[in-house]
């Protein structure tokens, strides 16, 4: 499993036009190529949109995000339009052998 932690800096002002757009466009067409949102979260105070997304392996998101491409291509659909800054991690499960919650 390859999963991407990837945290977007929103243009001042524009959360909220961010997130509808994500979620009218953006999400759908992750799941239309099979792309799975594991999570999505909101830091306003830093005008962050935090998310992870998931695929099987290297050849799984190659090809989805491939697909991805084209289909945004097809649909006419801009990306992109609200983000100052992104960053991606590739990040994986920790496996723990004992932990104590407090």
């Amino acid at each position: 499993m390859i999963s991407e932690l990837r945290t977007y800096t929103i243009n001042k002002g524009a959360m909220d036009a961010f997130l509808e757009h994500f979620e009218k466009f953006g999400g759908p067409l992750h799941a239309a190529v099979g792309i799975k949102i594991d999570a999505t979260w909101v830091n306003r105070d830093r005008s962050e949109f935090i998310w992870i997304r998931s695929f099987e392996d290297e050849d799984d998101r190659t090809a989805k995000v491939k697909a991805f491409q084209d289909e945004r291509a097809k649909r006419g659909i801009v990306l992109g339009d609200n983000i100052a800054k992104m960053e991606v991690k590739e990040i994986e499960p920790a496996v723990l052998k004992a932990m104590t919650l407090a």
